[in-house]
């Protein structure tokens, strides 16, 4: 695929036509019937287009023809956490505080999540559980033998004696059962800051239905309505997504570097009966063991070609080469009271001449959630949604793109698992929008976003990862699932009547990633990033989880400004920063200036290209914000390159350019929103100039509604 231009949004002549072919109606402001708003993360508007023109998305065309079209300019950085954010509260970036997938810690410079972060609550009496058990067994039991007692033998001294004796017992017995218990849960915090429309909207007495929509987790109870959390839910082991890989191979190795994390199983035969087993959760209720695993056999069936699988306490299950197997259940034991399910499917590669056996991510049972793990709101939503539709992926990030990057999984399986998680996601959506008496229904899907991420690499030829063979296989996937988000509209085209309005959305677009740049590496090299001896290490988001060292070989005490995050940098700020150095005022306007105008000037010899596309201050960005959170400048790409894994770590790579090589091919994280736009498509016409931007979207809705902001908003009504 050819660089596309910054504006990027031009619409095709032909496409032109097939919108003017119908005059849209005049607009009516509020809506009298349902509002229905369906996302596609990272659906593109340069792609739509093009496909709308050549014919190839008819419903998409057809509520262009009847309502609008136009590309919906994502937030700063073009991020699916932060445009959403904005989507659900109509605020910007710098109020609602989603700016990034990380932040930074201005007292330790450490890497946090910006979403949500874990902290812990008392369970019962915490600490005093084994004397509160004693104690309460101890009381029960005297009671419960005082009482038969007293009325056997019509006497109160000798039935309090054998009852005090009885009590003790119980009490030591209760005091063990006390240690079984833990002493504190988990919790989660959303820093997401600003109230949703669905909320306000319940308020009013409207009734919604909200699914996937990220940054909703923990789920919060509402009125008139029911929630299931999107991104932002963590896999059962509380990652983004943690899949497992068992091969009997003693040579196999992951293909790629990459900084999410697969779990490698080496098996000890690839014959007859093998024992290994599933890793589960990291045990953060007891002192051990570290991570809670349950014990699994496999089973190469005498036949050759058949493998059978039997995790402990589940049902046994038998597949072949090439075969997913349905849902298994795991059940994850702390102690003889404590315990975890989690469900998760096997796709079996091959078993000669070496087994290749793949594990997803572990999802939470949602039939079976722990009491501190809140998906849905009301809680029992997940439970019955699972009744109703089947069980379900919990995870936010549900369908998994780093096994691809990993190479354990290739792309008939990762096609595959996409076309699992979109039909049952499909299934609620054709069974809750038919529910006439919801008069708000929201719903995400994400499938968009990550087939584009690992197949973009096949629609550029220029990219260095592009194999021209399996481009004229695979290549075709990312179209196949633009119209299967056609088909998704179309399904609900036909529930809307007349008085209804669709809205159809996406939080940014695509461009391809072929070079990688990292900003830690120009600031060390200008100057701005003081650097001690030593080897630089890499970094992955396991150290995030497991409190690892960032930062190894910088010098503090010499530092002006640092980068973390997909494009961020920050001011080493006196009286902010822990070591801060540079001084508020003058000073601080000038290291910003003069970083602006370096990273600007670049050119990067390999290509002859500028990789900076804008840089802003902060106040640029966003109208308003929170001067010790947000970042002080944000640094955009232009079209073919993106931020370094390891620099939005703050790792000083040895080179400021890098080839991207990984399947990780398409992205929009750091690149400027005028390169990624999203799309909008309405069933009624919207005032589309000056160009809508994604807070412009609940703007809208509330127009639609009727409904009044709790708060002024970043954004205006379209109608």
């Amino acid at each position: 695929m050819p660089p596309r231009p910054a504006a990027g949004l031009v619409l095709p002549a032909a496409l032109l036509a097939v919108l003017a072919a119908t005059a849209p109606a005049a607009p009516a402001e509020e809506v009298k019937g349902r509002v229905v708003v369906l996302g596609f993360d990272g659906a593109d508007h340069r792609l739509v287009s093009q496909m709308i023109a050549e014919g190839k998305l008819p419903n998409l065309a057809k509520l262009a023809r009847e309502g609008s079209f136009s590309p919906l300019r994502p937030t700063i950085p073009a991020q699916t956490p932060v445009s959403w954010s904005t989507f659900s509260t109509g605020l910007s970036p710098g109020r609602t505080l989603i700016f990034d997938f990380l932040k930074r810690d201005p007292k330790t410079y450490r890497p946090e999540f910006a979403i949500v972060s874990e902290g812990k609550k008392g369970f019962l009496l915490g600490r005093g559980n084994r004397a509160g058990a004693a104690a309460a067994g101890a009381l029960l039991a005297f009671l419960l033998v005082f009482l038969i007692g007293r009325l056997v033998l019509k006497r109160t001294k000798p039935a309090a004696l054998v009852a005090l004796g009885l009590a003790l017992p119980a009490a030591f017995f209760s005091y063990r059962f006390g240690g079984l218990l833990p002493e504190s849960l988990q919790t989660v915090v959303n820093h997401r800051q600003g109230t949703p429309f669905w909320e306000v909207a319940g308020k009013n007495g409207i009734r919604s239905v909200v699914l996937h929509v990220p940054v909703t987790f923990p789920a919060v109870d509402y009125d008139e309505g029911r929630l299931l959390s999107g991104l932002g839910v963590p896999d059962l082991r509380g990652r983004i997504g943690t899949p497992s890989y068992y091969t009997s191979d003693p040579f196999f190795a992951p293909k790629n570097k990459n900084e999410f994390s697969v779990e490698l199983i080496r098996l000890e035969s690839n014959v007859g009966t093998i024992r290994t087993e599933v890793f589960g959760p990291y045990n953060k209720l007891f002192p051990e063991p570290p991570v809670i695993k349950t014990p699994m056999t496999l089973t190469v069936l005498p036949d050759g070609g058949r493998l059978r699988i039997e995790p402990e306490g589940s049902d046994p299950v038998t597949i072949k080469p090439g075969e997913w197997s349905p849902w298994v259940t795991f059940t994850f034991a702390f102690n003889p009271v404590v315990k975890l399910t989690g469900i998760g499917r096997f796709h079996l590669a091959r078993i000669a001449p070496e087994i290749e056996l793949y594990l997803s991510p572990i999802h939470f049972n949602p039939v079976d959630l722990p009491p501190n793990v809140k998906i849905t709101a009301p809680r029992g939503l997940a439970k019955s949604l699972a009744k109703r539709f089947g069980l379900y992926k919990t995870a936010g990030w549900s369908i998994d793109t780093w096994s691809m990057s990993e190479e354990t999984i290739d792309e008939p399986t990762f096609l595959d698992d996409v076309t699992h998680t979109v039909q049952q996601y499909r299934k609620m959506m054709d069974g809750l929008l038919a529910e006439k008496d919801v008069r708000l229904y929201i719903q995400v899907y994400e499938f968009t976003d990550r087939v584009g991420h690992v197949m973009w690499r096949f629609l550029d030829p220029t990219h260095p990862m592009y194999d021209a063979e399996k481009a004229a296989k695979f290549g075709p996937s990312v179209e196949r699932n633009y119209r299967q988000m056609d088909e998704i509209v179309g399904d609900a085209q036909k529930e809307l009547g007349p008085d209804d309005l669709l809205l159809v959305c996406s939080d940014h677009g695509f461009a391809s990633w072929r070079r990688s740049i990292n900003y830690n590496t120009w600031l060390a090299r200008n100057g701005y990033l003081g650097m001690k001896g030593g080897e630089e290490k890499l970094a992955d988001l396991e150290q995030l989880f497991s409190q690892g060292e960032f930062w190894p070989n910088v010098d503090w005490s010499r530092t002006k400004a640092y980068s973390m995050g997909l494009g961020e940098i920050y001011v080493n700020l006196r009286g902010r920063e822990a070591q801060g150095t540079v001084e508020p005022g003058a000073e601080y306007d000038a290291v910003r200036s003069e970083i602006k105008a370096g990273l600007m000037a670049l050119v990067d010899e390999a290509t002859g290209r500028r990789p900076v596309e804008r840089v802003y201050f902060r106040e640029e960005a966003y109208p308003s914000f929170d001067a010790n959170v947000i970042p002080d400048i944000f640094v955009t790409n232009s079209d073919g390159y993106r931020v370094g894994w390891q620099a939005t770590l703050g790792v000083v790579t040895p080179e400021l350019y890098e080839e991207n090589r990984q399947v990780w091919s398409g992205d929009h994280c750091s690149v400027d929103p005028d390169v990624v736009p999203g799309i909008l498509f309405s069933s009624r016409p919207l005032r589309t100039t000056p160009r809508p931007g994604m807070a412009d979207v609940p703007a809208t809705i509330y127009k639609a509604l009727g409904l009044t902001p709790p708060e002024p908003l970043d954004g205006a009504p379209l109608f």
